[in-house]
């Protein structure tokens, strides 16, 4: 009965991430993702790496190159409808391609890098926030993992690492100040 539990949240998952990136096959070839979550005042500033291989990147490149406000609109839709409850907002929205040669071991990396800020996540005061992390954690990750899951790799960063997808993705939360945390909650000590 669990096995089938699980199942049953992995394809409602994978449906979520496909309708994030409606319209095109964006999940099937990411190669990986990375988050920062970065705590400022009572406003966490949002930031995401996609990793992708070389065709996707251009074809990626190319819907954004077309019509840039159609591409960051709709990519901001698909984000909002999937992680913003009422009480969030995100604003401040950026949207960049890069591709990255390494000389060192001669490849090269294509990805796409989306910046914004999330409004209402934060609670208190500046000196004494109080951070809800759940808007994230349960569309993205499901409902059994949760902040338990991350590891400190300060007493100021909490790191996430595991797939989504079969997609590696890791997950970063920094703060200026030593933290604490809940299940889906995240304070200062």
């Amino acid at each position: 009965m669990r096995r089938r539990a699980l199942w049953i949240k992995l394809a409602m998952l994978g449906t979520i991430l496909m309708v994030l990136f409606a319209n095109s096959s964006v999940v099937a070839s990411q190669k990986k993702r990375a988050i920062t979550i970065r705590g400022e005042g009572l406003i966490l500033n949002y930031s995401e790496e996609i990793y992708w291989n070389e065709k996707q990147f251009n074809q990626e490149y190319e819907k954004y190159s077309k019509n840039k406000a159609k591409y960051l609109k709709d990519f901001v839709e698909n984000f909002s409808s999937m992680f913003l409850e009422s009480s969030l907002k995100a604003n401040g929205w950026s949207v960049s391609f890069e591709s990255r040669y390494s000389l060192k071991t001669k490849e090269t990396t294509y990805l796409t890098f989306v910046q914004c800020k999330i409004n209402g996540a934060g609670s208190g005061t500046v000196e004494s926030p109080y951070f809800r992390t759940e808007w994230l954690l349960k569309p993205l990750l499901g409902r059994g993992i949760d902040l338990y899951n991350f590891e400190y790799l300060t007493d100021k960063i909490l790191i996430y690492e595991g797939k989504v997808n079969n997609i590696p993705i890791k997950i970063t939360f920094e703060f200026s100040k030593p933290i604490s945390h809940c299940h889906y909650h995240i304070w200062p000590k």
